[in-house]
């Protein structure tokens, strides 16, 4: 009732109420997995390797950041291979809470959900008209990758984190100069991201490549401003963490790298496993967009695009994004494939193929994609 409720109503609804719809068809679709427990609390605390697990460790959390370079190889699967804040953020909030997980999973699925609105927002940029907007968000919403994984998992948080960039980013893509907007947008997503996980060099990677476009075809600076003066205060901000609390990003960064590819270049180390989870992890990606909107989106004249309008700013920051993300494929980045949920990050930049298509097709992917992830969840099992 929610979503068609949704979809009838997209053309007079305002941000808040997309917003609310969304997080409602995400909460009620990880219920549709079987109760409050396997949906929302599960994914924190089951087979015992969870940033959870870590976090109820933690006596004095100056003491455990200032000592995880040294102990980065010996903590749980997730832990060693990101960033120390990914576990704090767990700490901090079930310390808050008393260490109860039911209103940590209520936290984060709120962060999670908080994308919907960014993403609302970009669209917004792109002059794309509100009825459309609506849809697309309440698509976004629906889509398996983002109802299934945004709820409770650390991805959904790096979501709106990521997504927050990308809208900095937008905004600055299209100013002449450098906006106060743009800029905290900018700055607040690369530091959040790059806090959370070491996978946040993505957002450096997609903000270079358009600066450079700017600056070779437009003449123009102001993403590259932008993106210096974030980067450097990024590079600020770990040189004070390391000189008060001893912990090292770049060093943790390298670690990870080298626990993720112990032999190093996969592609030569085992070939055969390289190449099946790079298929993997491009199809998985494809599946959990949903089977309409990829049969969509590569008949791109449906949508309203075409894959060599690259002079279009929505096309050129997708394509941006995607090709950084093959490039981490390449590099061996997920080597287990399962990347639906450790690169959500992608979507946001996905959905800006459709900032042109007309309302009826839109209908019908939201339709598709809606049915899809119903039965994903309600005979799906998802854990991470």
């Amino acid at each position: 009732m929610v979503f068609v409720y949704g979809i009838k109503s997209a053309p007079n609804l305002k941000s808040g109420h997309v917003w609310l719809l969304g997080l409602a068809l995400i909460i009620l679709g990880n219920l549709g997995q079987g109760d409050w427990d396997t949906g929302f609390l599960k994914p924190f605390y089951a087979s015992g390797i969870q940033y959870y697990h870590d976090a109820i460790k933690i006596n004095s959390w100056t003491e455990w950041l200032g000592s995880f370079n040294e102990s980065q190889d010996e903590l749980l699967t997730h832990t060693k291979t990101h960033p120390p804040f990914a576990v704090l953020i767990h700490y901090w909030l079930l310390k808050a809470v008393g260490y109860h997980l039911s209103p940590v999973a209520i936290v984060f699925t709120l962060i999670s959900s908080l994308s919907i609105i960014f993403v609302w927002h970009i669209l917004k940029v792109f002059d794309t008209p509100p009825g459309n907007r609506n849809l697309i968000a309440i698509l976004f919403s629906v889509i398996p990758a983002i109802n299934i994984y945004s709820a409770v998992s650390l991805d959904g948080v790096i979501l709106t984190t990521s997504t927050i960039f990308l809208f900095g980013t937008v905004i600055l893509y299209h100013a002449k100069k450098p906006t106060l907007l743009g800029l905290l947008s900018l700055l607040i997503g690369l530091v959040t991201t790059n806090l959370l996980t070491y996978g946040g060099v993505f957002l450096i990677a997609v903000a270079g490549i358009l600066a450079l476009e700017e600056l070779l075809l437009y003449k123009k600076s102001t993403l590259a401003i932008s993106l210096s003066i974030s980067v450097g205060i990024f590079i600020l901000l770990i040189a004070l963490l390391f000189s008060t609390y001893g912990y090292n990003h770049f060093q943790g960064f390298l670690t990870a790298a080298a626990l993720e590819n112990p032999d190093g270049f996969r592609g030569l180390a085992t070939p055969m496993e390289y190449i099946a989870t790079r298929v993997e992890g491009v199809c998985e990606i494809l599946l959990f967009l949903s089977i309409g909107f990829v049969a969509m989106f590569f008949h791109p004249d449906r949508l309203g695009f075409s894959w060599f309008d690259w002079r279009r700013a929505e096309v050129s920051i997708m394509l941006a994004g995607i090709v950084v993300l093959l490039a981490m494929f390449i590099s061996g980045a997920y080597r287990t494939g399962e990347t639906a949920r450790a690169a959500l990050f992608i979507y946001p930049y996905l959905i800006l193929s459709l900032t042109k298509t007309n309302r009826r097709v839109l209908k019908n992917i939201l339709w598709l994609a809606g049915l899809q992830t119903l039965g994903m969840q309600l005979v799906g099992g998802y854990f991470w």
